[in-house]
């Protein structure tokens, strides 16, 4: 799925080995210099790290059906939805809220919607 993404890491190594923690395969990539010196991540960027990482989780509803997925796609779904969180409360990349900053970087505090409400 990486590497069908536009402006996405390049694939390393692809591993479908069972790993002890739970993984039933791994894809490595390798991100690019530049972006790694700047920090800086475009909408489209990050829209397809939450679509690569949902891509194993796919590929078991579809190899194997609904009711069999495992948990070997817990650790994407935490990755998922870190970054979904950080696009709209963070960085302004939510259509629908706007480009407004809900909170500051790491910082806890209360459930989004609490927040708008102020």
């Amino acid at each position: 799925c990486g590497a069908l993404i536009p402006d996405y890491d390049q694939v390393q190594k692809i591993s479908i080995i069972p790993r002890s923690n739970g993984a039933g395969g791994l894809t490595f990539f390798s991100p690019q210099e530049s972006r790694l010196e700047s920090g800086m991540y475009s909408k489209q960027y990050l829209e397809g790290q939450l679509v690569v990482a949902l891509g194993g989780r796919l590929a078991e509803e579809i190899i194997y059906g609904e009711d069999l997925v495992t948990t070997g796609a817990s650790n994407d779904l935490e990755q998922v939805a870190n970054i979904a969180k950080r696009m709209v409360k963070e960085w302004g990349m939510s259509d629908k809220v706007g480009l407004i900053a809900l909170s500051t970087p790491h910082e806890g505090g209360p459930f989004m919607g609490r927040s708008m409400g102020q």
